[in-house]
């Protein structure tokens, strides 16, 4: 009787187990061959607004001669791509076990420097923004991944990663940028900002000629304040 109890007991344990390995994503990289599954475009219609939400795979969006979403990666890991009243939805799932050669990528490309909103988030990867201003607050979010800027106009905004480094040039703004990193460094350089409100656990802060081990402050109540943290990891501001 003990025997058999223990045999359903085992068989549950292995069911269950099977469930959340069904519900979860586990990735298996091989860095012996980095060429893609596949290289595609998956999109080149026209939008004006766009939220990606991905798990596992880089994000890029930047102006170019036209409007195009390319995706390179596992075929499996393919993102779906909806688009309604200019609004673009790309939304990439994932779950069981994966093997990867090579940093899946999605790379976006819009001929109009001008977007009405801009939402970017990702599980596991990189996101990258290059010459792109939006009229409303933009969000950028990765859990395991750095976050690169380069040239970019919004009235505000959130930028957050779990475990990377924030690294941003040209950065204009009217109302704020609210910027956190766990473990790793912000770095800006040529923003407009009108006031700092700064925070290290572990690290150091630089903005401009003045330094600070923990906290640095200035004109905080003013319209135009970055408030940045790092647990563990610099913030400097050039």
């Amino acid at each position: 009787m003990k025997n058999i109890s223990k045999k359903f007991a085992l068989i549950f344990m292995l069911f269950s187990l099977g469930l959340t390995l069904s519900a979860c994503s586990i990735i298996i990289t091989n860095n012996n061959n980095n060429k893609p599954a596949i290289k595609t475009t998956i999109s080149n219609q026209g939008f004006n607004q766009l939220k990606v939400s991905a798990a596992i795979t880089d994000i890029s969006i930047k102006y170019g001669d036209k409007y195009n979403v390319e995706y390179g990666g596992p075929k499996n890991l393919k993102p779906t791509v909806s688009r309604k009243n200019g609004n673009m939805t790309i939304k990439q799932s994932a779950s069981g076990v994966h093997h990867i050669n090579g940093d899946p990528a999605i790379t976006i490309t819009v001929p109009k420097h001008l977007l009405k909103s801009l939402n970017l988030s990702t599980d596991d990867g990189d996101i990258e923004v290059e010459n792109i201003a939006t009229t409303n607050p933009i969000s950028l979010n990765t859990d395991d991944g750095d976050i690169d800027i380069n040239n970019l106009k919004s009235p505000s905004g959130r930028i957050n990663t779990s475990d990377g480094d924030i690294t941003i040039s040209k950065l204009n703004s009217k109302n704020g940028f609210k910027i956190n990193t766990d473990n790793g460094d912000i770095h800006i350089s040529t923003s407009n900002f009108s006031g700092y409100n700064l925070n290290v656990d572990d690290g150091d802060i630089k903005v401009k000629s003045d330094s600070s081990s923990d906290t640095f402050t200035q004109n905080k109540n003013s319209a135009n304040v970055l408030t940045a943290s790092t647990q563990d990891g610099d913030i400097k501001i050039k």
